[in-house]
This record gives C-alpha cells, structure tokens and sequence, in this order.
C-alpha cells in the first residue's frame, strides 16, 4: 500500500477532459459525457496480481466519501468506462477504481488462464482501494458501490452474490448471465450463427419457408424482432468472436474452438455454428459452474437491460437473472429494468444501427437511485420497462444527455 500512495500521480484533472480518452471508453458509447467541473486528484497506474488496474482519488475538497468500482466489459481495458461511468462519478465527487479483469484482448486464448480470474481480481481491487482511499483520506469510504456493464455487469452481481461485506450496493448494466442450467453464451451464439446467414438468404438458395423458419430461431434463442436492423453489426462485431472466445475458454476440448482465430469465419461461420452445445453440456458445466451465477444476493442490486439487446438479449439474461434471484429468496433486494429499443452496446449508434435509445442516462440516473435505497432508504422505482429518461430521473440533471431526437 505504501507503494500505491508513493506512486500516486498528481493531475490537475482526472476526467477524460483531463487524461484524454482510451479507445475502448470511446468504443462503448455514443458520444461523451458533459464533463463541466473540474476534478484535480491523484491517479495510480498498476498492477494487482495479473490485472492491470487504475485508482482516481480526487483532491480531498472533491471527495464525497463514497468508492465506485468500475467493473469492466467484454475483454476490454481498466480504461473502457471513463466515458460510459467515470467521468460522471468523478465530477459527483466519487474515487473511482478499475480493472481489465486480468484477461485483456485475446488473453483467454491461453489455456492456462480462465474466466474465474474476474472475480478474484476483482475482489483483490476493492480491497486495495479500500485501503488506499482510508490512507489517502484518513478515513474510510462511508459507502463502496460496485457497477459495471456486460460481463462487468457479470462481475457486479458475482460480487454482490460472493462477497457482499465489500459492498453496499451495485448497478449492473446489460450483464451476461452464466449458469449452466440457462441459456447463456455458448447455448445462444450457435443459433444465432446457424440461422442467420439463412435468414439473411446469403448463398441465393434459400425459401420463404427456409428464411421464415430461421427468423423464428432466431426469435426463440432470443432476439427482439424490432432489432434486427442492428443484427448485421452484432454478427460483424460481436456474435462470431464472442462464440469463438468463450468457447474457446470454457470447451477447448471441441475441436473448432481449440483453433486460432480465423477472419474466414466473418464470411462463413458454419464451423463454429456447428457446435453442439446440449451434447457438450456435461463438458462445460464444471467451468461454467465455477463462475455461475446464484442469484443469492444480499444487498440491493438495481439490473438494466435492452430490449434490444443482441448479445445478451433481456429474455435470456436480464430476465433470467431476475428469476434466479427470486428463487434464492432475494428478490426484495432486486430491481430490473428493461429499457426500451436500447441495445447491447451505445457505440453502435455511431454507425446509425441499432436503435435511437441510448443506455447511458438511465445507467448514470440508476446509481442515484442506488445512493437514495441504501443511504437514504427511498426504494427505486418498480421493476419494468422503462421507455423515457426523463421519468426515471426525474429532477436531476444528467451528465449523460439523452440523444433519442438526435437520433430520428
């Protein structure tokens, strides 16, 4: 710990005004926050055991007592949410800590590292940030919150399920849901690769009836009608690495995904749509058990989710994981919210795909209603679908700017 705060890096402003911006944050959302205050502080780059992480401590003056963990995407970097959470909970006076996970890009291609690491790194981050902020401060957070988005929003619920003494609540945005009984990555990404190109009549030979049989695959593994604008963008970006990746962790004892990456699958990704996931069951189960959800949490957690999401869509995910919590018994600490015609990833609304709703304001508005459940004891609004921002926030002025008319 004496290292970290000897390391410490004074700056005159931690936000991306300040350090500029990575281009994983830049990738996630559809255009910056409004940053209008500056926050000078200190900053701390480093490892913690094999994750590369970073510790924002803004000047005491600043510091509203509270630590966010900023749990990260995908395989992206301890940089990917300066824009999409950082820079919001900077200027509201938070410390702010994050980390890659410790499996950045294509690390997980190495069959000696495996997807249990999250949560380890994770763990180890907030205590170190713990300790740093009570001797930076001399005194401890009054409150840590966790919040992360995809596999980050994974990590904020295995948290709050595995380790709840660490923190007092979480916000987790659009996460993945691993449980070997449900449908998850490996069960829905083969359908979606199957049935698509059919769908979309790629090889000239396909019937009515073929296309018409695909698209209602395509529906039962998940995926909203309405957003099929947006499924050439998710099959590009998305849907073919991802399958390959994770199945390349967690079943590399199947012949295609034991292979290295192929930019060939992008044109035909019928090796990997082949795989056999219900055959391979037994396979899998004991990796994914190992990082598997239980829906057992303990301190109030509020869920966001698209309805248009195509990664992880809201039926098989959010939804699922608002069952899984039920049946622990924990639903009372619960809330899920389905946002209308939003998607997996504010990025892609930079291209023009995918739908004229961006997540980021009612993610940043979610952790105001996280603060007032715990420290004031005002409950956050039901669970349900939530179609405009300005209901859910309320009176409060957001950072993140709904962009809903730019965008018709």
């Amino acid at each position: 710990m004496s290292d970290i705060l000897r390391d410490l890096v004074v700056y005159p402003d931690l936000t991306t005004q300040g350090l500029g911006v990575h281009p994983d944050a830049q990738a996630i959302v559809y255009r910056a926050p409004r940053v209008s205050d500056v926050v000078p502080g200190a900053q701390w780059l480093g490892q913690i055991g094999r994750a590369r992480a970073v510790l924002r401590l803004p000047a005491e003056h600043k510091w509203n007592g509270r630590l966010l963990i900023g749990a990260t995407p995908a395989v992206r970097s301890e940089f990917s949410l300066d824009l999409m959470l950082g820079d919001a909970a900077l200027q509201r006076g938070y410390a702010y800590a994050a980390c890659d996970k410790a499996t950045p890009q294509l690390t997980l291609r190495d069959p000696n590292r495996q997807m249990t690491e999250w949560a380890d790194s994770y763990e180890a981050l907030t205590e170190l940030a713990q300790s740093a902020v009570e001797k930076f401060y001399r005194q401890p957070a009054r409150r840590t919150y966790i919040s992360g988005v995809s596999n980050g929003g994974y990590i904020t619920r295995i948290m709050l399920e595995r380790k709840p003494t660490l923190f007092d609540g979480g916000v987790d945005c659009e996460g993945v849901l691993w449980h070997p009984d449900l449908p998850h990555l490996l069960t829905c990404l083969p359908v979606y690769l199957a049935a698509y190109p059919v769908y979309r009549n790629w090889r000239g030979s396909a019937s009515g009836n073929d296309r018409a049989e695909a698209l209602a695959q395509l529906h039962d593994a998940g995926l909203n009608p309405k957003s099929a604008e947006a499924w050439d963008q998710y099959f590009l970006h998305y849907w073919v690495i991802s399958l390959w990746l994770y199945g390349h962790n967690l079943d590399p004892g199947w012949a295609p995904f034991g292979r290295d990456w192929s930019n060939d699958w992008l044109q035909d990704p019928s090796a990997l749509a082949a795989y056999p996931w219900k055959a391979r069951s037994e396979q899998t189960r004991e990796r994914i058990m190992a990082i598997a959800n239980s829906g057992g949490i303990t301190k109030p957690l509020l869920s966001l989710a698209g309805s248009h999401d195509c990664l992880v869509p809201y039926r098989h995910h959010a939804q699922a994981y608002e069952r899984l919590v039920a049946d622990a018994g924990s639903a009372h600490w619960h809330r899920t919210y389905e946002i209308a015609r939003a998607n997996h990833v504010d990025g892609l609304l930079v291209q023009g795909t995918g739908t004229a709703q961006p997540m980021q304001p009612f993610y940043e508005a979610a952790l105001y209603h996280l603060e007032d459940w715990v420290e004031e004891g005002i409950s956050p609004p039901d669970s349900g679908l939530l179609t405009d921002i300005g209901a859910f926030a309320g009176e409060r002025r957001l950072y993140s700017q709904a962009v809903k008319e730019e965008l018709r």
